[in-house]
């Protein structure tokens, strides 16, 4: 058992390393250099050294070594369905997810002839039968590749055990055998889930299957509160993890005393664990229990890291490209840390001084585990989703009781409600007033000025960096064992004032006119001095949410709010962002076409936030101008017979020294008239229309306009998007062209003297 810290590790490091740096053809060569370094280790090296180094080696070469053979078994039969149709059989892994007419459902593949490939299966007709988890079922699927996604590699898939996508085309009658028994785990979770939304109040239904049973779908549609956990660094609470298992665990001891809680506890830790999914994070958390578990029978002290490496074998060692996920990376880093500081921390803020309040201990313990956890998973956050959460330590503390208060009763409730539902609404009742408070606090500490830094700034990233050679040079300097926190904190502390009024200083002299990466959308930033606008904010075939991308270039530049917001038109790839934008920032006005085509139904739930924040709604349905400092827009309404893509705004948008024309989605026949009105003439700046569309851009249009710089927003798309023969009449004056899917976001800066 001592070993299994080491093992896990180095069978991570070889993992990781066959994932991140070694070229496939190199796989095996790799792991046989590892076994030479095994062998000369034994040879060469004496005592404990020889242990370790032998260790390593070993279990560095297997790590390679599976993911090499995982990558031939599996991949190798993926490619080869990949671009192809056909009828398979299946076993159904999940209970499908549905949103209208859309479904996702994963399964399992049930061929002889071919290895157990996990299949993400979605369906956009509404036609996918009745399904349960376990359930054999014929279908006729599209395979796709999963190692794609919107033109780029991905490791999103495969990382989940994901080894090929498919769109759903028919499917025979679903039956059930043996090997069904085995989803028991599956049909309970639904169970539960129903009895969730059955006893709940609806305000915090969403909030309780997450915290219960990790079906986070509900919070991530809810725009505010999603955003909101993950400025507050609270995302975790969402996130089935230790955390939930020890409230678990917690619960039956109090229930059983705690050494009938290791006899009792384990099969149910176990039960709950599969119910949730196996997710990473999940498994870490049950194999941690179970080591601790293990210890206290024994009559010794547990030791986390021996059972974080045990959970590192048996998660790398079923997928070893699990090692690319994001949470179990998270997971992982954050128990390190824990292991590695929280008790020094905990010693350090009076947790362990004898008289000590009750209530100074839980705070003690609250922050010292919070410091644990981000000591290693700051920079994943950094790096995964670009920013810092300075409330993080705040928000845990103020919040993490009233989470085990709404788990404890939360899951009694929903035990109770699938047996007597009247009682488990009585305990529900009680659960809901903790997740209410929860989310109050959570909201509220998000809107906290500086609640989080982004690494947009590249300055925060430097800020970030340093952070680490401070404490690191701290504990080098007075011993391990003996850092005081007190000089780093505050030079680090010293370092962030400078470098957000710094920022400060330059985001008031700042004038500039930016394209925003959003995939095939478009989202336009407009800045100069204290004021800012957003012309439109949507994008799809993209990883992120185009409200976030915006919100995070805003904020990155310590700008908490905007004047206006204009949507030159309603389609998602203009407008989907918009909801997560005003949940984020604050936005003076929202300005949009009156009387709009609104296919994609995007409206009335715009306007229903609006309403919620305070946002003045302004439908524009005549020519008109808004200025805000050297900020200048003139709106120019539709005409009332246009329809479609056409019945959207025109806008020029000035800054001092840069003019610029924003046409949507308009085409060529609007752009004719729109020259002929003599709207559309001389400017710096053209943003193309329709995202380079041949039916847009046209001639007339770009000999009126006579742009110096043209540039396209798009993304990965099948339209053709941006057309060739539409650059060519865009560059014909000798005009530069950007494309955001070449060049990314697109600033141009100009002298707010002009």
């Amino acid at each position: 058992m001592l070993m299994f810290g080491t093992m896990g590790f180095a069978f991570a490091c070889g993992c990781a390393a066959a994932h991140y740096l070694l070229p496939g053809g190199l796989l095996y060569a790799a792991a046989g250099l590892m076994l030479a370094l095994f062998a000369l280790s034994i040879v060469l090296l004496r005592g404990d050294r020889r242990v370790s180094c032998a260790v390593i080696c070993l279990f560095a070469a297997a790590g390679i070594a599976r993911y090499a053979l995982y990558t031939g078994n599996y991949f190798s039969a993926a490619e080869g369905l990949a671009g192809t149709e056909g009828r398979v059989t299946v076993r159904v892994e999940e209970y499908p997810y549905r949103d209208g007419d859309y479904a996702r459902v994963p399964v399992k593949l049930v061929d002889d002839a071919l290895p157990p490939l996990g299949i993400d299966v979605s369906d956009y007709g509404g036609t996918l039968p009745e399904l349960r988890a376990g359930d054999l079922v014929e279908m006729e699927l599209d395979f796709v590749d999963a190692t794609v996604k919107y033109g780029e590699s991905t490791d999103m898939y495969s990382s989940r055990g994901t080894h090929l996508r498919a769109y759903f085309i028919s499917a025979g009658e679903s039956r059930r055998d043996a090997g069904s028994v085995l989803y028991y785990p599956q049909d309970l979770r639904e169970l539960l889930s129903a009895a969730i939304d059955a006893a709940f109040p609806e305000d915090v239904r969403a909030v309780m299957q997450a915290l219960l049973l990790g079906n986070t779908e509900g919070v991530y549609d809810d725009e505010r509160l999603d955003s909101a956990l993950s400025v507050t660094g609270l995302s975790h609470v969402i996130s089935v993890s230790g955390m939930h298992v020890a409230f678990l665990f917690t619960m039956i001891s109090q229930l059983l005393g705690r050494r009938r809680a290791v006899f009792f506890g384990a099969p149910v830790i176990v039960l709950f664990t599969l119910m949730v999914g196996c997710t990473p994070a999940a498994v870490r958390a049950c194999v941690m229990q179970l080591f601790s578990m293990l210890a206290l029978y024994r009559g010794s002290m547990p030791d986390g890291v021996h059972g974080l490496g045990a959970a590192l074998l048996l998660l790398l060692g079923m997928n070893p490209y699990s090692v690319a996920s994001v949470s179990l990376q998270l997971s992982f880093a954050a128990v390190l840390g824990m292991e590695q500081a929280s008790y020094r921390a905990y010693v350090r803020l009076g947790g362990r001084v004898k008289g000590v309040s009750p209530a100074r201990r839980f705070a003690a313990a609250s922050l010292s585990s919070t410091v644990g956890a981000i000591i290693y998973t700051t920079p994943i956050v950094a790096w995964y989703f670009g920013y810092v959460s300075l409330i993080s330590p705040i928000a845990n503390l103020l919040t993490l009781w009233a989470v085990s208060l709404a788990f404890n009763l939360g899951f009694a409730a929903a035990i109770v409600s699938a047996a007597v539902l009247p009682l488990g609404a009585v305990l529900a009742w009680a659960a809901a007033w903790p997740a209410r408070l929860f989310v109050f606090a959570a909201e509220l500490l998000a809107q906290a000025p500086y609640a989080a830094v982004y690494t947009a700034d590249g300055t925060t990233v430097l800020w970030l960096a340093a952070t680490y050679v401070f404490f690191i040079a701290a504990l080098k300097l007075r011993g391990e064992g003996k850092l005081r926190f007190a000089a780093p904190a505050i030079c680090s502390a010293a370092l962030l004032a400078a470098v957000l009024i710094s920022a400060r200083a330059e985001s008031a002299r700042e004038s500039s006119f930016s394209v925003l990466d959003v995939g095939q959308g478009q989202s336009i930033a407009l800045i100069c001095g204290e004021n800012a606008a957003i012309i439109d904010c949507g994008g799809k075939n993209s990883l992120d949410n185009a409200g976030d991308t915006a919100a995070d270039f805003l904020l990155s530049r310590g700008r908490r709010g905007i004047d206006a917001l204009v949507l030159t038109h309603l389609h998602d790839d203009h407008a989907n962002g918009v909801l997560r934008l005003m949940y984020r920032v604050d936005v003076g006005g929202l300005y949009y076409p009156d009387n709009a085509e609104d296919a994609d139904g995007d409206l009335a739930v715009i306007l229903a936030a609006a309403e919620e924040l305070g946002v003045e709604a302004h439908p524009v349905s005549e020519d008109g101008e808004l200025s805000f400092g050297g900020l200048s827009l003139e709106l120019y309404a539709p005409a009332e017979d246009s329809r479609d893509n056409e019945r959207g705004l025109i806008i020029r948008a000035g800054l001092p020294g840069l003019d610029a024309v924003i046409t949507g989605d308009a085409g060529a026949a609007t752009e004719r008239d729109y020259v002929e009105r003599g709207v559309l003439d001389d400017a710096d700046v053209l943003v193309a229309g329709h995202h380079g569309s041949r039916y847009s851009n046209s001639i007339e249009m770009a000999g009126a306009v006579e742009p110096e710089t043209v540039i396209v927003s798009v993304g990965y798309n099948t339209y053709g998007h941006p057309a060739e023969e539409a650059l060519d009449r865009l560059a014909f004056k000798g005009a530069r062209i950007f494309r955001t899917d070449l060049n990314g976001t697109v600033t141009i800066r100009t002298d707010q003297d002009g």
